[in-house]
């Protein structure tokens, strides 16, 4: 009987073992499988873009859609530039080059006449619009005192001549046509003239001054200083005037 009890007893205690044991065994395979679930909310983002909507679908289309337009749309031409008239280029060119183009250029009235000339007021600048300078073109005028007086006798006589130096000074002229500021000569005086000579370049040497001065009385007899044109032949020189007193004739 006894040993029937205790074996009872042990078969006991070693079921409540076994279901202790049991136990512990569901408690941690259950937290195990807990920790497999969902992930909390700190876990990694996705950086997957997410699907177009509606929306973005249709402003993309229409961008899509005005690009080419503004694309093709043709620009509207440049406007032309406004004809500029013909000149010439004096910076370009050396002196002489330049004295022999203002010596030949055509008045403005007629081609005979000269389009740059000495008078009594001073240099003239007056050519046609294309055969200007391009800018302003300085040169240089030297003065001569001219002693007038004539030779011979009774009703036979010459006049004649002898030059001295002035004074030499620098004015520009053009591109328009007008009249060089301070380029009149000094007033004559009685039997004394003064002759300018317009020239680039050198200095006037006395070879270079007119060897023969033909000297044109106007008709009737002038009663106030007047002018009369001088020819030049000197490589960089461009005109020449010889202002005259009233009594030129008579000295």
């Amino acid at each position: 009987m006894n040993g029937t009890r205790t074996s009872r007893s042990r078969a006991a205690v070693l079921a409540g073992a076994l279901a202790a044991a049991l136990g512990i065994t569901g408690c941690t395979s259950g937290g195990s499988t807990g920790a497999a679930g969902p992930p909390s909310p700190s876990g990694p983002v996705s950086t997957s873009a997410p699907a177009p909507t509606a929306t973005s679908t249709a402003t993309s289309t229409a961008g899509a859609t005005a690009t080419p337009t503004g694309a093709t749309a043709a620009a509207p031409p440049p406007a032309a530039p406004a004809p500029s008239p013909t000149c010439f280029d004096t910076t370009m060119v050396g002196d002489t080059t330049v004295a022999g183009y203002l010596s030949r250029l055509p008045g403005a009235a007629r081609i005979i006449d000269p389009g740059i000339f000495m008078g009594l007021d001073g240099l003239h600048l007056d050519t046609t619009g294309d055969q200007r300078p391009c800018g302003p073109v300085t040169v240089r005028i030297t003065r001569f005192t001219v002693r007038l007086s004539h030779t011979g006798s009774g009703t036979v006589t010459r006049p004649s001549y002898s030059y001295s130096p002035l004074d030499t000074t620098e004015v520009t002229v053009g591109p328009a046509n007008g009249l060089a500021p301070g380029s009149a000569p000094p007033a004559t005086s009685h039997c004394s003239g003064v002759l300018s000579v317009v020239q680039l370049g050198e200095p006037v040497k006395d070879t270079d001054l007119p060897q023969r001065l033909d000297l044109v009385t106007p008709s009737p007899a002038p009663t106030v200083p007047y002018h009369q044109k001088v020819k030049v032949t000197g490589e960089r020189q461009v005109a020449a005037g010889l202002a005259l007193p009233a009594d030129a004739a008579t000295c």
